[in-house]
């Protein structure tokens, strides 16, 4: 009897401290699903606020007035919360964080939502930050998500059309041909640009294809769908994104694989530069505001204004203390084409020669063309950007042969595309060159003059950003350059001075980190 007791004791004990393990068991299984639950409801409300938010860009100045049902709140509370949708319980609330680079409101202040919310100073000026806290069972996780409106800088190649630029077509300026050039290939692909031929003439829109051997390195962006052949490569790695405007698959061309090394987005937000860069005008100071052609040589923090065939003349010292020179135009006529570019010592249009090495922080902006005669090499700190209303030009001087014989001038161009076979390159042809900038060509291109004739220049070896119009062509064949595009992984949270943003945007999430 005393056996069976104890056996019987020995058994109960070992009941209980196998309850008691299950039920621990029980309580982490539980405590874990509760904290999955959470982070995903936290993430619910940050998908929440985004959405709201591209519907409308001032749903953040409302603060917490915004339409119900919401789950918004000021800093410090979360009494306000809403229901993940499905049966897990789960809740989330959003809070307001006001910006760090105020020290007088303490919440979101609908009578001055922009001193209040958004950023002035730090690594992303004009964001403001939410946190969205998700709750499920006695566990809750916060994300704390920061919006900035998206800047061309995000990418480190972004174009409104896949097509090239109308004025490298070779129709006479004007004409009905170029009329209708910039009526049809000013439609992107979707938009039916292929559908039909250019009015008034036997052609179609020329189409730029990416090709294999291409890599874009850094995240880009077309407000059109890309033409692929072969097997190009886009990004660097899952955080770079790869954004088209098109529905899905976002690309077309008969046998392209693409690899997209980056995140492939379809549906992108179209993005577009103002008409103009004239808002620039009333930002440079006068003494940096110039008229006809001009040549800009940098060095370090200075820099050097002649016209002319030389940076002397005009100034030399420190950069503008806002950073920003502006050219405009005195009397400017005759049509741009690559194919007869020529270099004029002076000029009534607005254009820069730029070239030099700088470490301080500049934007020249230009009425008409910025012409980038030299390496433009950055040193320490340097933000350079380069932004004109028509086109941004790689200085190519081309020498047509003459009697059998090439010659060689950097005035004379050829007198049409045929004239290639016996040219060469002119004096001051660059080769391999180095550009480290922030390139915007509001209305045309970023092109190389005569891409099509010389020898090869070797690569143009970029480490910034692209933003063009058009489709700008850099070679052709054997001629021209092979491209390198870097992005400068700076220009997420930095920018050259009063560089050009979208004119109408969605805000975007800059930074998601626990909190």
């Amino acid at each position: 009897m005393i056996a069976t007791m104890l056996a019987m004791a020995l058994i109960m004990l070992l009941a209980v401290v196998a309850v008691a393990a299950v039920n621990g068991d029980t309580q982490l299984t539980r405590n874990d699903y509760d904290h999955k639950l959470a982070f995903e409801a936290a993430k619910a409300g940050v998908d929440d606020y985004a959405f709201h938010l591209n519907a409308s860009n001032s749903y953040w100045a409302k603060c917490t007035g915004v339409p119900e049902p919401n789950a918004v709140n000021q800093q410090g509370s979360t009494a306000k919360r809403r229901k993940v949708p499905g049966s897990t319980g789960a809740e989330y609330a959003i809070e307001l964080l006001p910006s760090t680079s105020q020290s007088t409101y303490t919440t979101c202040s609908t009578a001055n939502p922009t001193t209040s919310m958004l950023e002035s100073s730090g690594s992303l000026p004009g964001s403001f930050r939410i946190r969205s806290t998700g709750f499920s069972g006695k566990t809750k996780t916060s994300i704390v998500a920061t919006f900035k409106p998206p800047s061309f800088l995000d990418y480190v190649y972004f174009t409104q059309l896949e097509t090239m630029d109308p004025v490298t077509y070779g129709f006479a300026n004007p004409s009905a041909a170029l009329t209708g050039a910039y009526e049809q290939c000013t439609l992107t692909w979707e938009q039916g640009r292929a559908n039909k031929k250019i009015p008034g003439t036997n052609s179609y829109c020329t189409e730029i294809a990416f090709i294999t051997g291409d890599t874009l390195e850094g995240p880009v962006h077309t407000n059109d769908s890309f033409l692929i052949s072969g097997s190009p490569s886009f990004g660097r790695n899952s955080q770079d994104m790869i954004e088209v405007g098109a529905s899905a698959p976002g690309w077309h061309g008969s046998g392209g694989n693409p690899t997209f090394v980056g995140t492939f987005v379809t549906n992108a937000p179209i993005l577009k530069p103002p008409a103009t860069n004239a808002q620039l005008a009333t930002i440079a100071q006068s003494t940096f505001k110039y008229t006809g052609q001009v040549r800009i040589c940098l060095s370090g923090t200075s820099m050097t204004v002649g016209t002319g065939s030389t940076c002397t003349g005009k100034y030399s010292g420190p950069i503008p203390s806002n950073g920003v020179v502006y050219v405009a135009n005195s009397s400017c006529s005759g049509a741009y084409s690559p194919f007869n570019a020529t270099y004029p010592t002076t000029s009534g249009c607005g254009n820069v020669y730029v070239s030099g090495n700088y470490s301080g922080k500049l934007t020249i902006a230009a009425e008409n063309d910025i012409i980038i005669n030299g390496n433009l090499i950055r040193s320490g700190e340097g933000m350079l950007g380069l932004i004109a209303n028509n086109f941004v030009r790689i200085y190519h001087p081309f020498c047509p042969a003459a009697s059998g014989t090439p010659t060689c001038t950097t005035t004379t161009a050829e007198e049409s595309a045929d004239d290639c076979s016996e040219g060469e390159n002119g004096a001051g042809t660059l080769t391999n060159p180095e550009i480290d900038a922030a390139i915007l060509a509001i209305n045309h291109s970023f092109i190389v003059d005569h891409y099509d004739c010389g020898d090869s220049m070797g690569t143009l070896n970029i480490e910034g950003a692209i933003i063009q119009n058009f489709r700008g062509t850099v070679g052709k064949g054997s001629h021209g350059f092979l491209k390198n595009y870097v992005y400068d992984d700076r220009l997420r949270y930095l920018a050259p001075p009063s560089f050009i943003e979208p004119v109408t945007s969605n805000w975007v999430i800059g930074r998601e980190t626990l909190g």
